[in-house]
């Protein structure tokens, strides 16, 4: 099958761009022709909270990609929309997680000829920030569609409450390749010039004011007088500012207990964070689905979780995790019996379900359900 994949790919940087490039890589193993409508601009300065949407370092790929599509800019949809035509497609499938997407998508899906599939993969449905134009612009998208997939039942449940579009089917978030696998804890804190003496538990990702790391950070005082060799790892790039988050740490004087990489983590560093953690802590206060989770899992560190969809789909209490009600007393406590427990079941149980959310599985998934 020939397919064009529309959606963010090198040199834009992040979870999305990471995941379509493991999806082209899939489609390409199990036999398909596949080419990338990539973004030639996303995100208007504007409205990118971040220090850049891009990557530093060049990567090598086979992928045909083609960087021409602009969000903002509709005379340049319907050149893009003639560059698909050329292509000459059997199947189009978009990446969907914010409504900026949604008019650019939905009149390429328009105009592409009927005999073409169109379907969606829908990491988001609302931005975390809620602006009000977003449920008509996921509708608009929705409406152009033959079917959608959602990476998580919370997704697909979002979905139905705003769209009657009856054509959607939950999947799973595929666990990433890219990153390699879990390496040695004492060579992963060596490389990053960890302490060896001491144990780490990790916050990682985009720092954003839905992911809850204030409600860690006040969870460390009792994590600490029971563990005072432990250290918190704070690492990933701020989307918000990092001011009120350091208040609360020298507050409750726990500087010397706290370590903050406060960067964008280059994909072939990422797997030493992890493999140099006990624990992976996961205090979001709400979420579509996680790539931190999926991320852990890869790597066969248990998380600490919080109980909320979204999350507790994979993470089961006690069997591939730890999950705790959102309030830092009950997070304090439950990463204190984690560190306790004897985490062994816990990993052997996370083997056996990587097992399940793999790519192949994936793709196979996605084309029996077309």
């Amino acid at each position: 099958m020939n397919i064009v994949v529309i959606g963010p790919f090198y040199p834009y940087r992040g979870g999305i761009s990471d995941t379509n490039k493991e999806l082209c890589e899939s489609l390409i193993d199990n036999g398909h022709d596949v080419e990338i409508i990539n973004f030639k601009l996303l995100y208007p300065k504007l409205l990118f909270p971040g220090k850049t949407q891009f990557q530093k370092k060049n990567i090598n790929t086979n992928l045909k990609s083609h960087r021409i599509l602009n969000t903002i800019n509709p005379f340049n949809w319907f050149g893009v929309l003639k560059r698909i035509k050329e292509i000459k497609p059997d199947l189009i499938i978009s990446t969907y997680w914010t409504g900026l997407l949604s008019p650019s998508y939905s009149l390429i899906n328009k105009f592409v000829s009927n005999k073409v599939k169109k379907i969606g993969i829908i990491h988001n449905v609302i931005s975390h920030e809620k602006r009000p134009i977003e449920k008509y612009l996921l509708k608009l998208y929705l409406s152009k569609l033959d079917k959608y997939f959602t990476l998580s039942k919370n997704v697909l449940n979002q979905i139905q409450e705003i769209s009657k579009e009856n054509k959607g089917v939950k999947l799973f978030h595929p666990l990433p390749k890219k990153f390699g696998v879990k390496e040695d804890k004492i060579i992963s804190k060596k490389t990053l010039h960890l302490n060896t003496e001491h144990e780490y538990i990790l916050f990682f990702g985009l720092i954003r004011e839905y992911k809850g790391l204030e409600t860690l950070i006040k969870s460390m005082p009792k994590v600490l007088k029971l563990n005072p060799n432990l250290k918190l790892l704070i690492v990933g790039e701020n989307y918000i500012s990092m001011k009120k988050y350091k208040q609360l740490i020298k507050k409750l004087d726990i500087s010397k207990s706290v370590i903050i990489k406060n960067t964008f983590i280059d994909d072939d560093k990422i797997k030493y964070w992890f493999s140099s953690s006990e624990l992976v802590i996961i205090p979001y206060k709400k979420a579509s689905q996680s790539g931190i989770t999926s991320l852990s899992l890869q790597f066969e560190v248990p998380t600490v979780s919080s109980n909320i969809d979204g999350l507790n789909e994979v993470i089961n209490d006690n069997i591939t995790g730890y999950l705790f009600n959102m309030n830092f007393d009950e997070l304090a406590a439950k990463i204190n019996y984690a560190l306790k427990s004897d985490k062994n079941n816990i990993v052997n149980n996370i083997i056996k379900l990587k097992k399940e959310l793999t790519w192949d599985s994936f793709v196979t998934q996605i084309l029996k359900n077309i």
